[in-house]
């Protein structure tokens, strides 16, 4: 058997699902926005991830990012990890919402055994820093 010879250069590596979400960047309005359209869903359609999933799509299609299907799927994860992280975090909604959201917008997600996430407490010390912050 014949071997190929070898170009000398490494082979493409693909890149984690958590790698491609977090190279989508977001402003904090934008997942301000997010949270907005998802609050807009329909009762009965507010837990159906399909339906929210649909609904990010087409918000990243209309905010005019070149991948909306990439960008509609880091929303949701960034959306689904703040959610997450309040409901084990800060059940009592006490962190400014507003650094919550800009926190989201900067947070790298990681791959955890629940899924992707945020690390917690590096979460939380990035809100409370930007809490700090003399906007």
């Amino acid at each position: 058997m014949l071997s190929q010879p070898s170009s000398g250069l490494a082979a493409p590596t693909t890149s984690s699902l958590s790698e491609r979400l977090n190279a989508v960047q977001f402003k904090s309005t934008q997942i301000a926005a997010a949270l907005e359209v998802l609050a807009t869903l329909p009762r009965d359609h507010k837990r159906d991830l399909g339906a929210q999933a649909t609904a990010l799509h087409a918000y990243a299609r209309d905010a005019g990012f070149a991948d909306d299907a990439l960008a509609g799927a880091a929303l949701h994860a960034r959306v689904a990890a703040v959610k997450k992280w309040a409901e084990a975090h800060d059940p009592l909604r006490q962190s400014d919402a507003q650094a919550v959201v800009e926190a989201a917008a900067r947070q790298p997600l990681v791959q955890t055994a629940a899924g992707l996430d945020f690390e917690a407490s590096a979460f939380q010390e990035l809100i409370l820093f930007i809490e700090e912050l003399p906007w």
